[in-house]
Formats: structure tokens, C-alpha cells, sequence
């Protein structure tokens, strides 16, 4: 079986390679084609429509999907939150590194192990890496820029009640406000200073920070632009209800931190016991490894505790 495995590993590390070298020729390409419209004043039109900000978002998040599949909700998504993590990277980069890392899992695993089984449970398992460090680190993104969103509101509130204009604050808080809530602000200041309207500056800021909370700094703005009023109390009172839903979403955790922990010890456990049986007696647990039944129990036990985390975690997490 491994003689017909290892061709294919082959294959699909040719097929990637290829993949990538087609995607790196194709976006020099497509940038020269955009360079060269540019300069010969092709793209030019007559007015601005906000529908074709849209457009071109979703055209550079999804760069090198094309049809159905940068059609699909699920795509979208994905690409939406690599471009809030990462800027600089884009989803067909993101998935051909997952593949690469899936790939390498499955030739290590089947080296080590010499069953093709164990080696595409280890690309499976390497493949989910990346994924699982994406949705970290956007979460721990979002929870930096929740904590620091009170301050900044109260900042903003205290430079709008000095005299100056909105325009002015956004640009201080880019200069004064830690990192990663500056380099939003950062980025809403410059689009407006290059020419784009400070309604659609805010509205850009919204998509790409994605959080209820800092929707309702942002729609606070733009209906006090329209109907007039104190925006120095208006952002007060947000800063005070953001703080209220911080302190209650951490009195929540706290009171489901004994359910938490007891499902990471439930996880952990059968793990950590198949270790310390292969330790003690590597024939006695080899027989999971190298029997048909005994596989058929790794892939069951496995699906279980997936099953059962997700369980868990949906038991002991609540929306606030």
C-alpha cells in the first residue's frame, strides 16, 4: 500500500508547486494589466458608487479564487478574516500554506509510522494548524481591541470637548492609542486624508474590525454627522456600556471556569493515558496502531472527543 501512497504524495507536491508558480504568474500579470489601465486612464469613471467599494473588496480578499468558489459564503469569510489578521496575505495564500503544512504532515507520518492511515490523520491534523492559529490570534486581536475601546472612546470624548474636530481626534488616537486599535484608526485617518469621505472611512473600519461594540461607536457617529449633538456625551455613555459588558462577560467566565476546566481534563485525559500505556508496554498499545480494529477505535475515540469538546465549549460559552 505505502509503494502506491508515496507516488501520490509525489503528485500532489508537483500539482501544489505548479499551483503556487500559476498564482505568482498570474497576479504580476493581472497587476501590470491594472498598472497599465491606470496610467492610460481606462479606469476612470464619472462618479463614485459606493456599491463598487464592495465590489473591489471582495475582488482583492478572494485574489486567485475565481467562479463558485469565491461565491461561496464560507470563502468569504475565511477571507475576510485572514485579511483582518493578516494584511499582507490573502486566501489562496493561506490555503497553499495549509496544504504545504498538511502535506509535510502526511509524508512525516507515513515515514514514521509506515501506515498510509496514520500519515492522512497526520496531514488532517497538520492541515488544521494553521486554521486553529488563525482563529487564535483573530480572537485574541478582538479581545485586545475590546479591552482597549473604552479608553479610546473616553480619549476621543476628551479631544472632541478640547475644541477639536473629528477628523483631528481619529488622527491622535492612530499617534497616542497602543497597538492593534491604533492601526485601525491609523488606516480610517489616511483613507480620509487620500480623499475618501469620513462616513465611508468609518464604515471600512466597522467591516474590517467585524465587533458589535465598536458598530455602535461608528453608527453613533454617523447619526450625530446627520442630526446634530453632543458626540462627547454620546461616546461617554458607549464607554460606560462597553465597560458594563466587559465586567459582565468576565463574571461569566468565571462562574464557567470549573465546567471549562473539567472538559480540557475530560479531553486531555485519554490522550495522555494512550502515552503513558505505549511507555509502559509498547505491545500491549501497538495493537491500536497496527490492527484494522484498532484504528477503526483511534478514528471513533477521536471523533468522540472532538464531538465532545465542541459540546462543551457550547455548554460554557455564553453571548453577552
Amino acid at each position: 500500500m505505502q509503494q502506491f501512497f508515496l507516488p501520490i504524495l509525489a503528485a500532489v507536491t508537483v500539482s501544489m508547486l505548479l499551483f503556487g508558480i500559476v498564482q505568482l504568474v498570474g497576479g504580476l500579470s493581472e497587476g501590470k494589466r491594472r498598472l497599465e489601465q491606470r496610467l492610460s486612464g481606462e479606469g476612470k469613471s464619472e462618479g463614485f458608487d459606493p456599491s463598487t467599494l464592495t465590489v473591489v473588496r471582495r475582488q482583492t480578499e478572494i485574489q486567485g479564487f475565481s467562479g463558485t468558489l469565491a461565491k461561496l459564503p464560507f470563502m468569504y469569510g475565511m477571507a475576510r478574516k485572514v485579511s483582518q489578521t493578516w494584511p499582507s496575505m490573502n486566501l489562496a495564500k493561506f490555503f497553499f500554506l495549509s496544504l504545504g503544512v498538511a502535506l509535510f504532515g502526511g509524508v512525516v507520518g507515513t515515514v514514521v509510522s509506515a501506515e498510509p492511515f496514520i500519515g492522512v490523520c497526520a496531514a488532517l491534523a497538520f492541515g488544521a494548524g494553521p486554521f486553529f492559529v488563525l482563529n487564535n490570534r483573530r480572537n485574541r486581536l478582538d479581545r485586545m481591541m475590546m479591552d482597549q475601546l473604552p479608553d479610546a472612546l473616553d480619549f476621543l470624548s476628551r479631544i472632541l470637548r478640547a475644541g477639536h474636530s473629528l477628523s483631528t481626534g481619529l488622527q491622535m488616537m492612530a499617534e497616542e492609542l497602543p497597538q492593534p486599535l491604533s492601526h485601525e484608526f491609523r488606516r480610517c485617518y489616511d483613507a480620509h486624508s487620500l480623499g475618501q469621505s469620513l462616513e465611508e472611512a468609518l464604515k471600512d473600519t466597522a467591516i474590517r474590525v467585524d465587533n458589535p461594540d465598536f458598530g455602535f461607536f461608528v453608527t453613533a457617529i454617523l447619526i450625530q454627522r446627520q442630526t446634530g449633538g453632543d458626540l462627547s456625551e454620546v461616546l461617554t455613555n458607549i464607554s460606560g456600556m462597553i465597560r458594563q459588558r466587559i465586567r459582565l462577560q468576565q463574571h461569566v467566565k468565571a462562574k464557567t471556569a470549573e465546567g471549562r476546566f473539567t472538559g480540557y481534563i475530560l479531553v486531555c485525559f485519554p490522550i495522555v493515558m494512550f502515552f503513558i500505556v505505549y511507555f509502559l508496554n509498547p505491545s500491549y498499545a501497538a495493537m491500536l496502531l497496527h490492527t484494522s480494529t484498532g484504528i477503526w477505535l483511534l478514528v471513533t475515540a477521536g471523533s468522540m472527543l472532538v464531538i465532545g469538546t465542541v459540546a462543551i465549549q457550547k455548554i460554557t460559552t455564553l453571548k453577552v
